[in-house]
């Protein structure tokens, strides 16, 4: 003990006696362009462009660029200059100041695309991409299994006497307001399920290829904004987020995706095709129709509801090699967020020359789901 105790205090003796003030000059520091991106074929080009500022600096403006020219050239030939659109003038640190930048011609898959910004005293920036050729999907064979959920099957809904979006402080956006519950409705005692045998076929030729696969909900009080189902793919291999690390994503059951994509490589096709192995939910979802509170404190009351059943879009994004790059090294900071004591330094991925930034392209392919009627009873409803 007496031993233990000594070693405590030398260590704790030179933890302090290495403390030290740092004086760090960035005197010298010169702002760089900033460009970001995705391209796609036949749909206008669009990139937001500001200029890069120390995390000092406390100005609304530091990363506006008032003068800047922004120049698309495809397959090596000068085709517009792209036109500004809107600026961002968000709060936020991580947006503000963002220029937004619109092409009015349309490019095409196999077309080398090149952008480049200038503004007066900053290097000129440039980044280059391939539009991918998208896959093809041979077939999607589902079939629907359940997974217990334990807990109380009373039914509710949220309602929010300021609007459908409140503030919360203990969860950020969300529904807030009351959750008012309905006892003569239930929900199942189990999640619904979908697997997903997806038969993915690719261009053949030697060159690597690199892939995103999302699942897509219609919704059906918004059409131009869908649900991204999540993914589960823990099932299959081919979604292992670093093969080098294997053993620790099975050790820790990391290799598995709630959010609503997953990347993945040509690395396991055979005959340049592969079959996926993936599962989601949330298929269905319920619409409550409900009284609508005259005075203040007043609760609503239930009317009725309804289970929508919106088709879902199974989609094979094709990525260029800069954008997969891109999506790994963001994938591989949450990775890094489980193992801190053996991680590497965390490095932003840019592929913009003389200026920061990512600049991509893809192409995907869709297949099209008619998920069935809810065959629950009428007084039941689905997790």
């Amino acid at each position: 003990m007496k031993r233990k105790y000594i070693s405590f205090l030398i260590t704790t003796i030179l933890l302090l006696s290495c403390e030290r003030m740092l004086e760090v000059n960035f005197s010298d520091e010169k702002p760089l362009i900033v460009m970001n991106g995705v391209v796609e074929p036949d749909k206008p080009i669009s990139v937001a462009v500001s200029k890069s500022f120390l995390f000092t600096d406390t100005d609304s403006t530091a990363p506006y660029l008032k003068d800047v020219s922004v120049e698309l050239h495809v397959n090596d030939t000068f085709v517009e200059k792209l036109q500004r659109f809107a600026i961002d003038t968000a709060k936020y640190r991580a947006r503000r100041g963002n220029s937004y930048f619109r092409s009015e011609s349309h490019v095409k898959v196999g077309d080398r695309v090149k952008i480049k910004a200038s503004a007066p005293g900053l290097e000129t920036a440039w980044v280059e991409t391939v539009i991918p050729t998208p896959a093809a999907i041979e077939k999607v064979d589902t079939a629907t299994f359940f997974v217990p959920a334990p807990g109380n099957n009373t039914f509710g809904f949220y309602w929010n006497p300021y609007g459908e979006y409140s503030w919360d402080s203990d969860s950020g956006w969300g529904y807030g307001g009351y959750y008012i519950p309905v006892p003569e409705i239930f929900y199942e005692p189990f999640y619904r399920r979908m697997r997903l045998h997806i038969g993915v076929r690719k261009q053949k030729n030697d060159v690597a290829h690199y892939f995103l696969l999302r699942i897509v909900a219609e919704n059906p009080e918004y059409k131009d904004y869908p649900f991204y189902l999540p993914v589960e793919t823990q099932d299959d291999p081919i979604f292992a987020r670093d093969p080098k690390n294997l053993f620790l994503e099975k050790l820790f059951n990391n290799n598995y995706s709630t959010n609503s994509s997953s990347v993945f490589t040509d690395n396991l096709f055979k005959d340049n095709a592969y079959t996926l192995n993936v599962s989601t939910g949330g298929l269905y979802t319920v619409k409550v129709e409900h009284t609508k509170p005259e005075k203040e404190g007043e609760k609503p009351e239930y009317l009725s509801h309804e289970v929508k059943n919106p088709p879902i879009e199974v989609r094979i994004y094709t990525l260029s090699h800069d954008y997969y790059s891109y999506l790994k090294s963001v994938e591989k900071w949450d990775y890094d967020k489980e193992f801190d004591f053996i991680s590497e330094p965390r490095v932003t991925y840019s592929n913009v020359h003389n200026g920061i930034g990512f600049v991509g392209s893809m192409s995907y392919i869709s297949e099209r789901i008619q998920i069935p009627s809810f065959p629950g009873g009428k007084n039941t409803v689905p997790r």
